[in-house]
């Protein structure tokens, strides 16, 4: 949970707070969190950058110290009653984060963290589920796939086309393009973590992270490579110093017959979505929205203009799905389609049609568990929101999947509806060893049987992709080990991941 910004209207409201006899010197108990006369200040101090967070959200031990302590430092708040806050302040790429006075007074400070204390829980309610998965998937037929003796760090992979993979293992910085009988057709040595992988030109665009881990250092990189003797070896080195990139994305934005790159460059305490266009030797740069957390990205025509739309979805506290309108020039309006509150931990999404009404709909995941507030959350999981002609979407279906990361729509058994395929980075593995991976199958609309399977405990799965990668017709799912990271697992546990597969295929049986 982060904020990006410190609004003006923080100190204006400040002034407003009840000093007198007015009701505070009542008892807490008399009231509830709504009813609380400090209530209306402290929702307006957090709504000025972000959406409300309820006390109840989260317990108390997080409250105090992770969220709020990280909220004090945005407001000019290093330190309070001898408790020192941590935060980056005067390291690099921090510039204007940091207010350099208080925003706000130590009792205006205190009533705020006196108002969480007092309606937090102890504890928060653990995910209830109406229907339980079962551990019996049998659509999908497990291949191991071996590194090398070091823990695998899989940061990505991609099904290139039919009968070829590649991953990248940060614990050997190599990328492996693989085929489907093991055989390694081309790699490449990366020292930067490779975050993207997309086919481009007659090669690949590759974006390198910089930092797998938070960082406010710019190290990232956009790099074009194509294949020589077995060999993926870099051609042209398209931006340096990016901020972090998750994703990249290519298309025709402005109309003029060659492809662009959207990149989304996921930062930290700064970021920047961006698309990139090439003029002559150089590629310009053409902003989008220059805040951190873009995390997923998509290019479509979403108002049948003829034109390619852009759909991002941003984590990083100011979480929110925004629809980027294009008028055919690569000049772009914004709409916010989706809004969440900023402890959601979104982590994923994509546009597809549910229920075949011709409006693409939102396939939605929210997990992320590492930031200030790693407790497993009720809200986490798989949800579908339906679109309706008016470009409204509604939640219509929701599944609870502590950590859920990705999930990807396709019809996995052949009936003629979609299915999904999903992965958790931050699962209850101590309760739940097989929630990194389930399988939601449609039986009825918006109606799914939700099934895991005893192979894919053995890795923990940050990177999943899609496609046909056995040359049968069906989709295949393939995933990447990334066994190393903060989590609640057992020795035990993370000792089977860090002896497992760099990656798995989950190859489809529908078709014989």
């Amino acid at each position: 949970m982060k904020w990006h910004s410190i609004c003006i209207v923080v100190l204006l409201i400040t002034a407003g707070w009840v000093n007198k006899n007015s009701g505070e010197n009542k008892k807490v108990e008399t009231f509830n969190a709504k009813t609380d006369p400090r209530r209306s200040k402290v929702e307006a101090i957090c709504s000025s950058c972000h959406l409300f967070v309820e006390p109840d959200v989260l317990n108390k031990a997080t409250w105090a110290k992770g969220v709020l302590p990280a909220m004090g430092t945005r407001l000019g708040i290093f330190s309070h009653k001898g408790v020192l806050y941590p935060s980056n302040i005067g390291k690099i790429n921090t510039e204007g984060i940091y207010p350099k006075k208080p925003l706000l007074s130590k009792v205006e400070w205190q009533k705020i963290l006196d108002y969480f204390n007092d309606y937090a829980p102890t504890a928060i309610p653990v995910q209830s589920r109406t229907k339980s998965y079962s551990i019996d998937l049998q659509l999908f037929k497990a291949q191991v796939i071996r590194g090398n003796p070091k823990p695998p760090i899989v940061s990505m992979v991609k099904v290139l086309s039919k009968k070829e993979y590649c991953f990248y293992d940060d614990a050997t910085k190599n990328l492996a393009i693989m085929s489907i009988d093991g055989k390694k057709l081309a790699t490449g040595i990366f020292q930067n973590p490779i975050s993207c992988i997309t086919p481009y030109k007659n090669g690949y665009l590759l974006s390198t992270i910089g930092s797998i881990y938070p960082s406010d250092e710019w190290l990232g990189t956009i790099v074009y490579a194509e294949i020589l003797e077995n060999r993926l070896l870099e051609k042209e080195v398209i931006r340096q110093k990016v901020e972090r990139p998750v994703q990249l994305q290519t298309g025709d934005l402005d109309g003029d017959g060659s492809e662009e790159i959207v990149v989304c460059g996921f930062g930290n305490n700064k970021g920047g979505f961006y698309w990139l266009k090439k003029s002559g030797d150089k590629w310009q740069k053409k902003s989008l929205k220059m805040v951190p957390g873009a995390i997923r990205t998509q290019l479509l025509d979403i108002d049948n203009d003829g034109d390619l739309d852009i759909i991002t979805l941003f984590a990083q506290g100011l979480e929110k799905l925004i629809l980027f309108t294009n008028d055919g020039l690569g000049n772009f309006s914004e709409r916010n389609l989706l809004e969440f509150f900023p402890v959601q931990g979104s982590s994923y999404f994509e546009m597809v049609d549910f229920n075949k009404d011709g409006i693409l709909d939102i396939l939605y995941t929210c997990g992320d568990n590492a930031d200030y507030s790693v407790v497993l959350k009720k809200f986490h999981g798989v949800y579908i929101y339906l679109g309706n002609s008016n470009g409204e979407y509604f939640q219509k279906y929701f599944y609870p999947m502590n950590g859920a990361y990705k999930a990807v729509a396709e019809d996995f058994d052949g009936d003629g509806d979609l299915d999904i395929a999903a992965i958790s980075f931050f699962a209850d593995y101590v309760n739940q060893p097989n929630e990194g991976f389930l399988f939601f199958e449609q039986k009825k609309d918006l109606e799914f049987e939700v099934r895991s399977n005893k192979e894919t405990e053995n890795g923990r799965w940050l990177t999943m992709d899609v496609g046909d990668i056995d040359g049968d017709e069906d989709p295949d799912v393939l995933l990447g080990n990334f066994s190393i990271g903060p989590t609640t697992a057992t020795d035990a546990i993370i000792y089977k991941w860090q002896t497992g597969p760099v990656a798995m295929i989950l190859k489809n049986k529908s078709k014989p």
